[in-house]
């Protein structure tokens, strides 16, 4: 006969016929397990009577019976070291009360005085206890506990307790308290190795997330097996939520436990989530501009967002998304432009929002105003106002951009711009203190950070909280492109230590990005007129203009014949080689206004001459849309009209007392004040 689950016996026994016989088997077949402790104690009274019948009254097996007893006594308790407490106990004295009542039995008979009382009730007093410990032996939680049990002495914590324990799908909580005065949540932390050792599995499917009240209670939680190793195609499943709102979360991937990767920029009072800017990291090879896409698609998706973006790799990655990005630039002066045209922007909305009682940027603020609640009129009725969307500034390679504009760059920015409806992404390798200013960083609430070289490198993205309970993205360094960890708000605290993976952009999602953003250029939000009139003020027509100026998405002249490519030696006379040309020009020297050997234009001007020569190279640099200048950007106009260029920062100078100019964040370069915003 085959084998049966017992369980499907138990049914089967219970359904079956209620035949004598039939009955009369199954007690049986329960009852199996449980006499032998009767057995044991029927045998005893037998044993009792022929012993007496062999010893009745003889001294010798008295003292031999007696030392008998005590010896296997003895055995019995030294034989259950190797078991739990209670059941060394429970087979000591039921050992020492058989062999008791055995030594009495054979030396006075079993019948004798209280030797049958004793007999008829002590025996199925200590066969049942015997009973009740088997049934109560097969209880599965205090197996698995044991089992835990034996893996904390495995890593050196065999006094810490586990409480409650959660077990899911992929995942499995427990709680742990460890000895009083003994262990801290810190030594916790350094055993997760060893841990994930005995349970051969990877370090990360291993955290410990310690309970912020005590120092030595926690979490520890067990991922065993790693749901992030299928590589997930964006273009399976495109954006998320479609033609939604950008206060519904982002999903920019899945955790290793199967869970959706979510991130949110706007902050929600109800929820008590405060609005936050992103900052994006990881080393070459990463993930990181798969990761970029993932954030870029889910926020061009929505209806109520718009973005600008600065990109000095030329929209290696995004420029099938070009169509959905309202102002996009390349670096260098024209992302110097679009800082001090966010810097602009800030206060421009901040007012709005105020005007129209808004603590902060929610969904309604995006729509047309027609609650009296959110009316700019002093009457209170519904002022009917056009709405003002979210907005993201997007630095991509922001550390080239810092190199050009000074680390601190966007500190005023990251401080100020969540109150705003604002979000500023900051996507960079390596935001070290060299790269990007702490306070910057420190003002980046959300951080997606992708594998790193080294633990120093995580340690600028990663709270050293997260890296305590187990996060480690040194491990993968760029072996694993798309894995990542996420720390944002609105995100339970014991998810940032959990490792997730975003999804990954082939040639094939290329048709899918593409009608993403000409979605949005039909049904998108636009900037809206505050926005707008306050970049325009700042930026003139580099803002205005930025529709025919857009870079085109093809790839440049076929024909070129490349000439440009193969031109060697350098372009700076050899005599200027040793200029720094960031630096201020020297103050006005003797001589100066005497003419150039050979050049009689290049005198030093009269100061009427002086202002409308500068006023005309302020308005050259305004249409070719130039808006941040300094000292450099003057030399080729110089040369190419005869003058001496010691005037300059002299004439920089007196634009900016005159309105025309203003200092930007970076010492010895001007923004441009639109001629019609100065007027």
């Amino acid at each position: 006969m085959g084998e049966h689950d017992p369980e499907q016996q138990h049914e089967e026994h219970l359904k079956g016929g209620s035949s004598p016989s039939g009955l009369g088997a199954y007690i049986l077949h329960r009852a199996k397990p449980h006499l032998p402790p009767w057995i044991c104690v029927g045998g005893l009274g037998v044993a009792g009577g022929g012993a007496n019948l062999m010893w009745s009254g003889s001294a010798g097996a008295a003292v031999g019976l007696t030392l008998a007893s005590v010896a296997l006594t003895g055995a019995t308790w030294w034989a259950g070291k190797t078991t739990s407490q209670q059941r060394r106990l429970h087979s000591a004295i039921t050992v020492a009360a058989g062999s008791a009542w055995l030594t009495g039995a054979a030396l006075a008979g079993p019948l004798a005085g209280v030797l049958p009382d004793a007999f008829a009730m002590g025996g199925p007093v200590l066969a049942l206890s015997w009973n009740i410990r088997m049934l109560m032996r097969r209880n599965p939680d205090a197996t698995g506990q044991s089992a835990d049990k034996g893996l904390l002495e495995k890593v050196g914590l065999a006094k810490a307790k586990i409480g409650r324990t959660e077990v899911e799908a992929n995942r499995v909580t427990a709680a742990l308290t460890l000895p009083a005065g003994e262990a801290t949540n810190d030594d916790i932390a350094r055993t997760l190795p060893r841990i994930a050792s005995a349970l051969d599995l990877p370090t990360t499917a291993v955290r410990y997330l310690p309970d912020p009240d005590s120092a030595r209670r926690g979490d520890l939680v067990i991922v065993p097996r790693d749901m992030l190793a299928d590589t997930v195609r964006w273009e399976e499943n495109g954006p998320s939520h479609p033609g939604g709102s950008i206060t519904d979360p982002l999903v920019i991937g899945v955790y290793d436990d199967g869970s959706p990767l979510l991130l949110w920029l706007p902050g929600d009072k109800n929820e008590g989530r405060n609005a936050t800017h992103v900052l994006i990291a990881g080393m070459t090879g990463s993930g990181k501009g798969d990761g970029a896409l993932n954030l870029m698609t889910e926020i061009l998706s929505r209806t109520d967002a718009v973005m600008w973006l600065s990109d000095p790799k030329g929209f290696q990655d995004f420029r099938p998304l070009l169509p959905a990005i309202d102002w996009a630039v390349e670096g260098g002066p024209d992302t110097e432009v679009m800082v001090e045209a966010v810097k602009a922007v800030i206060p421009a909305r901040t007012a709005w929002l105020g005007a129209h009682s808004y603590r902060q940027w929610e969904a309604a603020a995006a729509q047309k105003q027609t609650d009296p609640k959110h009316s700019c009129r002093k009457d209170g009725t519904a002022c009917g106002c056009d709405g003002l969307p979210f907005h993201v500034a997007w630095f991509e390679e922001a550390g080239v951009s810092l190199g050009l504009l000074g680390d601190d760059a966007f500190n005023s920015i990251a401080n100020l711009a969540r109150s705003a409806g604002m979000a500023l992404v900051v996507s960079l390798q390596r935001p070290s203190h060299d790269q990007i200013s702490t306070t910057t960083r420190d003002a980046l609430g959300a951080r997606l950070c992708f594998g790193v070289p080294n633990a120093t490198a995580a340690g600028f993205m990663l709270p050293d909280s997260v890296v305590d309970a187990g996060a480690a993205p040194e491990r993968w360094s760029n072996r694993r492109p798309g894995y990542c960890y996420l720390i944002t708000p609105g995100v339970p605290e014991e998810r940032y230590s959990s490792p997730g993976r975003t999804r990954w952009f082939t040639d094939s999602a290329l048709s899918l990005m593409e009608t993403v953003a000409h979605w949005f250029a039909r049904n998108g939000a636009s900037v809206g007129h505050v926005t707008e009139k306050a970049a325009a003020t700042v930026a003139g027509t580099a803002y205005t203009n930025r529709r025919s100026t857009a870079p085109a998405d093809t790839d440049p002249d076929p024909e070129s014949d490349g000439d440009d490519d193969e031109m060697t030696g350098t372009l700076i006379d050899p005599e200027d080689a040793d200029i720094d040309p960031d630096r201020d020009l020297p103050e006005s020297a003797p001589g100066d206004d005497t003419p150039m050997f050979g050049n009689p234009g290049g005198r030093k001007p009269s100061p009427e001459e002086a202002r409308e020569l500068f006023a005309r190279a302020l308005d050259e640099f305004e249409d070719a849309g130039q808006m941040v200048v300094g000292p450099k950007d003057f030399m080729d106009w110089c040369d190419r009209n005869s003058l001496s260029r010691p005037w300059v920062s002299a004439r920089l100078k007196d634009a900016a007392m005159e309105g025309r100019l203003e200092p930007t964040s970076k010492t010895g370069r001007w923004r441009i004040v639109p001629a019609l915003a100065n007027a």
